[in-house]
């Protein structure tokens, strides 16, 4: 997996149609997002990691914003990014060889030496696949947010794709290795997709309230880090949660780095695309949920 020679660059597929193409526009949308804020509290514990939305900005970046506006005054130097796949099948990890990762706001660095790690495990979930990170768009809305909140880390962008909960367990451990001080986790997941275009309609009455309470309850499971629970509510549920596999995986990451729970997770917002567009026969749940020490 060593991609140090390279100058591979992976090209925005989503400016300008899920954030604004132009650096300037782009940069006042989000100030506009963090203004919206109250300032972060200096006296807040350190977040470790986040739970993000991946939906346009229009519609999900005041939640993102919520949990990534308290990193202000953090040193960040890596950013490890998970999301889901959405245009490809496959088990485990994609790793990708792109060295740089461009952004209208310039490139942001791949962290190779942590490829070279990856590697090393020798790991039939772990593959290289840039195929899956060509047009996926869940690690890439997630970047210029980065580049805003955090400067010019490092990151390591991984797709991940199905996982069974023996896989889960099976690469908490190796991915729990790649961490270290000034390392900030990204987790990107929108929640529940209601309606017939996404092939769930579980309900009809009260439907945006009923799916306020059904992303909530997940989002509770996800932040008091109960993987056995959460899994228990996706069977339940059938909800569908696009970022459920890199959940799980995170949610058991922390469980090697922290098996005592001092990490909590704290839900910091919670919307819908529903809200927004005044349309509930097809509605999108987005959580964002900090994780501090």
């Amino acid at each position: 997996m060593a991609i140090r020679d390279q100058q591979k660059v992976r090209l925005s597929a989503v400016a300008g149609t899920f954030y604004e193409g132009d650096s300037l526009l782009l940069r006042r949308r989000l100030a506009e997002a963090e203004g919206k804020l109250p300032p972060p509290d200096p006296q807040a514990p350190a977040v470790r990691g986040v739970v993000l939305p991946h939906a346009g900005y229009l519609f999900s970046l005041p939640t993102a914003m919520a949990a990534m506006a308290p990193l202000r005054k953090r040193q960040v130097s890596r950013v490890i990014l998970l999301g889901p796949s959405h245009y490809i099948g496959f088990r485990g990890i994609a790793v990708p060889t792109f060295n740089r990762w461009r952004t209208p706001f310039g490139d942001l660095s791949t962290a190779v030496e942590l490829i070279g790690t990856m590697g090393e495990w020798n790991s039939p979930l772990v593959a290289v696949r840039d195929d899956a990170h060509i047009k996926e768009h869940s690690l890439e809305v997630q970047l210029p947010l980065v580049q805003y909140i955090c400067g010019q880390p490092e990151v390591l962008p991984l797709v991940v794709g199905s996982l069974s909960m023996q896989d889960v367990h099976s690469l908490a451990p190796l991915m729990a290795s790649l961490d270290a001080p000034g390392t900030l986790w990204i987790v990107s997941s929108d929640f529940t997709h209601y309606g017939s275009r996404f092939r769930y309609v579980p309900f009809t009455e009260n439907v945006l309230e009923r799916l306020r309470e059904q992303d909530h309850a997940a989002a509770e499971l996800i932040a008091n880090r109960d993987l056995p629970g959460f899994a228990a509510f996706l069977g339940r549920t059938g909800a569908t949660i696009c970022g459920m596999n890199p959940i799980a995986l995170f949610l058991g990451i922390l469980d090697v780095l922290d098996p005592a729970h001092r990490i909590k997770g704290r839900i910091a917002a919670e919307s819908n695309s529903g809200e927004l567009t005044g349309d509930c026969s097809n509605a999108v749940g987005y959580e964002s949920i900090c994780f501090a020490h």
